[in-house]
């Protein structure tokens, strides 16, 4: 059963999430996602044997093998194509991650720091998600260009960042993490977007279906319930994401 701080989070998660959906822009919904059951919530999948996953095209991504939900795949080849028009190339440098995927970050990062666990986490945790808690998993969110914070500050990057701002919400997707003083978990990525018709409903089935003990296999698993993981960087996403729409 879960305990009264998990409960009260749920609904505010809940109340937040039932804003956001009401405000999302005319774009299709999630009737072509896969359902958000507890293994694709999770991780626990692979997405090359789901057909509503879809391999996205080489010439679009850094290496093979990636791959997205259609809908949301559709939705960033139009935003794609609206960017190459003033001169901007969202090349994808990641896409849906499993549990496995996710596990390997996870497990070379762990082993390459020392010191107490949590301190290890904590680190980690600047900008990796523990596996069972990445958005990644979904098929919904992608990284664009550069996963280093510096790129995205000056130049052709912070050029593409307020294309992206400005644009990326037409076609249905957010920034999850940004620099909101408000808000928990991660620090800022200005790379990392989301399709908001997918994970939004996601998210909000993640907080009813899952708990702290349905994340395991993995070092560091048993500081999930203590440290909060679902409450501050699961849920720590940008209040309302569509709020510019």
């Amino acid at each position: 059963m879960k305990n009264n701080r998990f409960i009260k989070y749920r609904h505010t998660a809940q109340s937040i999430l039932c804003i956001a959906l009401l405000l999302l822009p005319t774009v299709s919904h999630i009737n072509g996602a896969a359902p958000a059951s507890r293994n694709i919530l999770l991780g626990l999948f692979e997405p090359s044997n789901d057909s509503n996953f879809v391999q996205i095209d080489i010439s679009y991504c850094s290496r093979q093998g990636m791959y997205m939900q259609k809908e949301a795949y559709n939705a960033y080849l139009q935003m794609r194509e609206a960017a190459l028009k003033d001169g901007i190339s969202l090349t994808i440098v990641s896409a849906t991650r499993n549990f496995r995927y996710q596990r390997s970050i996870w497990e070379r990062k762990w082993n390459r720091l020392s010191g107490a666990d949590t301190t290890r986490i904590r680190s980690i945790m600047r900008y990796s998600s523990m596996p069972g808690t990445s958005r990644h998993h979904w098929g919904s969110d992608i990284d664009f260009i550069s996963v280093e914070p510096d790129y995205w500050t000056h130049g052709d990057g912070l050029r593409t960042f307020l294309w992206l701002q400005k644009n990326a919400p037409l076609y249905g997707f957010f920034q999850p993490y940004t620099d909101d003083p408000l808000r928990t978990g991660y620090a800022e990525e200005r790379w990392h977007w989301s399709y908001a018709p997918i994970s939004i409903p996601y998210l909000e089935n993640y907080v009813r279906l899952i708990s702290p003990g349905d994340i395991k296999g993995f070092d560091g698993d048993e500081y999930i319930d203590s440290l909060h993981i679902i409450d501050t960087h699961v849920l720590g996403i940008t209040q309302y994401p569509m709020k510019n729409i």
